[in-house]
């Protein structure tokens, strides 16, 4: 694997070119967890691990499967492999794994909360609670639709449904949805202190009131906006179809920054004082300056 390189690839309106690291064939979904930055390589069939002080990576682990979705919590990192519909639990500390867990068809995305990990299944039109001292699913829950990106944010799980365009909320007591509203292709979900911020291939951001359950701001982004991250009080966004990451000032409820990266930025993270965006074709972390 390579060292972090500078790159004159893209640039920044207000900042610094960004620099990347090859993680590998492809870069999918990454999340912080344990003092390391973890990704998805998909094409390679792997999760690798990057510590993002130094910027560089420290493991690939083989998972098999696709592996796409992440989610940290109780001392591990939880993968989803899409094409055999299991979750790979890995050790955060070792990097060792523990237990392969049979959920839905085509896991999508997770998060860990409320004490489990939660998987939506694409396929399967599901989303699958499990509970880490067991490692098995303990509860399988209903949705109907196309239930892409998950949330865990004021109590309660967030399931964006991309086939019928809807944002849900589900009751983790009673493992039951109990309230819908509609967002055209509905995909991923991030939290605010105050909101749900929810992407949709329309190239919007919907900004959605958790307690009303109502949209009360949109945002228009770059193409095919997914999986943004809330750093330093904006939202991130990696616009897959622009090659671009636009920064939401809440405030205004606007964009007021464009970053020019890479082909397909698919995720956002924020480790070690930087901001950490996906590449699905060139497999490459980029760094960014948040500032």
């Amino acid at each position: 694997m390579l060292a972090v390189l500078a790159t004159a690839c893209g640039g920044a309106r207000g900042a610094t070119e960004p620099t990347k690291l090859h993680v590998g064939l492809s870069a999918a979904f990454t999340l912080p967890g344990g003092s390391a930055l973890w990704t998805t390589d998909h094409t390679g069939g792997r999760v690798v691990r990057v510590d993002p002080a130094a910027g560089r990576v420290q493991k690939s682990i083989g998972v098999g499967g696709y592996p796409f979705g992440l989610a940290y919590g109780a001392g591990s990192i939880w993968v989803g492999s899409r094409y055999t519909a299991l979750v790979t639990r890995l050790n955060a500390r070792t990097n060792r794994r523990q237990k392969r867990i049979h959920v839905g068809s085509a896991p999508y995305a997770l998060v860990y909360g409320a004490g489990s990990v939660w998987v939506t299944n694409e396929g399967s039109g599901t989303v699958s609670r499990i509970g880490p001292r067991r490692n098995k699913v303990i509860k399988t829950i209903r949705v109907g639709g196309q239930p892409n990106g998950i949330a865990f944010a004021f109590k309660k799980i967030w399931v964006a449904d991309f086939g019928r365009g809807r944002l849900l909320r589900i009751d983790p007591r009673r493992n039951r949805v109990e309230r819908k509203i509609s967002i055209p292709t509905a995909d991923w979900i991030t939290a605010s202190t105050d909101s749900l911020w929810v992407s949709s291939e329309t190239g919007r951001i919907y900004r959605v009131d958790p307690a009303a359950m109502a949209v009360k701001a949109t945002v228009t982004v770059g193409a095919n906006p997914l999986a943004s991250a809330w750093i330093d009080g904006k939202l991130w966004v990696p616009n897959i179809d622009s090659g671009t990451v636009s920064v939401v000032d809440p405030a205004s409820n606007a964009v007021s920054r464009t970053i020019t990266v890479g082909p397909s930025p698919i995720a956002v993270a924020a480790a070690a004082g930087a901001a950490w965006v996906t590449s699905e074709t060139d497999g490459d972390l980029w760094r960014l300056d948040p500032s």
